[in-house]
């Protein structure tokens, strides 16, 4: 079925007898056409892609695990990534497919080793990744996350579950940093996403970083910023203590840095961060990261009546006024200080979806799965 639930979506260049990569780029590009933003190949299954946000299937044969790992090791560049997979090691790498002499599609792929019947196969899941990321006017970005997303130095934190636009909102934001400020940036990035090397007319110099192509960890990101004389560095996951720990102290002397954080709430976050460390470092953790905080985002993505899928953010300035308050709260009382401040003076992800809802752009059936989520949490 398509997003509308009509007439069934299907691929029309299905190989009859055997995938090859030839035929893989085929359906990429396809689905690109679809505005599909992932694509995913299951053993014993046919082809999913997920289209405005919902999965749907659009192949009539069932791809095999032997077609999956031929696929792997072609598109990535090397016959020794299948045998890595069921080694028990995933994947993950940057992959073009060209469209022109000049033009290419880009994509994101994981492949990870899954279970076949019984015996082992493998899944991929490739996401699709515009070459430039698109620029935060066309994001409808909020004028008060406008107004402080580009600190001269600080943390800010752009949080969610996977496949919420954290990262297209991020780069989009280094690429208004690019074409408007005199800056060095520096990203480090599991793997590589947009090529914001490629922005045009920049401002200042760029590099980006791929983890582990070009540097062995995320952990020793921060240090190695400190060396590259950076004015602004992207740490794309931020989960282990030391990766943490590095960007608090870089954005404590004079770098502003941006991550993204696996959490469902701007409350959330700051506990979470802190509680990632042993409980004698909580309380000096907690100050340097209320004192080095700035801004922090929680976005998802729900489907839109309009068609595609519309943004609803929470996000919390965390100016001075707020910062003092949040660093003399208990430890334990720093997730409902942040969320009375959420409803006091940032925006609350209710208060967004209600007037999305109100502007038509989401659906009813969103707006009580929210309602709900509060009540719960309350």
């Amino acid at each position: 079925m398509d997003a509308e639930g009509g007439s069934e979506l299907i691929f029309p260049h299905e190989p009859m007898m055997h995938w090859q990569q030839s035929d893989l780029d085929n359906l990429l590009l396809w689905s690109v056409e679809q505005g599909a933003s992932d694509i995913c190949l299951q053993p014993s299954h046919a082809v999913w892609i997920r289209q405005h946000g919902r999965w749907l299937p659009v192949t009539q044969r069932e791809i095999s695990s032997e077609e999956i790992f031929e696929l792997v090791d072609q598109v990535s560049g090397t016959a020794s990534s299948s045998a890595q997979l069921k080694g028990s090691k995933d994947l993950d790498f940057a992959y073009e497919v060209s469209t022109g002499r000049f033009d290419a599609e880009r994509f994101r792929i994981n492949a990870t080793a899954c279970r076949d019947g019984w015996g082992t196969g493998a899944e991929v899941t490739i996401r699709s990744i515009p070459s430039l990321p698109p620029r935060l006017e066309r994001l409808d970005v909020e004028q008060e996350i406008m107004d402080h997303a580009f600190p001269d130095r600080g943390l800010i934190l752009v949080t969610g579950t996977v496949g919420t636009g954290k990262s297209t909102l991020l780069a989009s934001i280094l690429r208004y940093i690019r074409e408007h400020q005199e800056r060095k940036i520096v990203t480090y990035e599991a793997p590589v996403e947009f090529d914001l090397m490629g922005i045009p007319d920049p401002k200042g110099p760029l590099v980006q970083t791929g983890i582990p192509e070009h540097l062995a960890e995320f952990g020793t990101a921060p240090r190695n910023a400190m060396r590259r004389a950076v004015d602004v560095m992207l740490v794309g996951e931020s989960r282990d203590r030391e990766t943490l720990w590095g960007m608090l102290e870089a954005a404590e002397t004079g770098v502003a840095a941006y991550s993204t954080v696996h959490t469902q709430s701007v409350a959330d976050t700051p506990s979470r961060i802190i509680n990632v460390f042993p409980t004698d470092m909580q309380q000096q953790v907690a100050s340097t990261l209320i004192s080095s905080l700035r801004l922090v985002v929680q976005q998802r993505l729900e489907p839109s009546p309009q068609g595609g899928r519309v943004p609803l953010k929470e996000y919390l300035v965390f100016n001075r006024s707020v910062r003092d308050t949040v660093i003399h709260a208990d430890l334990r009382d720093i997730p409902s200080t942040v969320q009375d401040l959420v409803e006091q003076r940032g925006r609350s992800i209710l208060k967004d979806a209600k007037d999305k809802y109100d502007a038509g752009l989401i659906f009813g059936e969103t707006m009580q799965k929210i309602e709900r989520e509060q009540e719960k949490e309350d």
